[in-house]
């Protein structure tokens, strides 16, 4: 398997241990939002070998060398015919199917484990987010 199959919180969530033999050693535990496609830049960084080819991913190198992580905190997940959004705050999640619910928001401040959908309570934030979500959309999905 090539990643994690899921669109939920509980199972995407993972541990990630870098230690670089180039950096000051020091144990630092940091909470930011990355992508596992961002793993491969941040060690070719951390190596001071550069990438001459296009990648996806982005380093996180300056989230744990103490200087400002990168601004745009968000990740993507795909899993059957669905994109996930994930935020500081919150995780949107649309299906491209005709199940319902088609789009699910959840606050991970108040409701960590994905309880309750509040998309429909809160549209103007499902409004604020779905542009962030469609560019996660590469074309794989298409309608709705």
């Amino acid at each position: 398997m090539w990643g994690k199959h899921t669109l939920y919180e509980n199972a995407l969530k993972s541990a990630l241990i870098i230690r670089s033999p180039f950096e000051e050693h020091q144990t630092k535990k940091v909470n930011t939002i990355i992508e596992t496609v961002d793993i491969y830049p941040t060690i070719m960084e951390l190596c001071n070998i550069d990438i001459k080819h296009k990648i996806d991913g982005e380093s996180f190198r300056d989230a744990f060398t103490g200087t400002d992580p990168k601004a745009d905190q968000v990740a993507y997940s795909y899993y059957r015919n669905g994109i996930s959004l994930r935020t500081e705050k919150y995780r949107l999640t649309k299906y491209f199917r005709h199940d319902e619910p088609t789009v699910e928001l959840y606050d991970h401040i108040k409701d960590p484990y994905e309880t309750k959908n509040i998309a429909q309570l809160n549209p103007d934030i499902v409004k604020t987010l779905m542009p962030l979500l469609e560019k996660g959309n590469t074309g794989l999905y298409k309608g709705n």
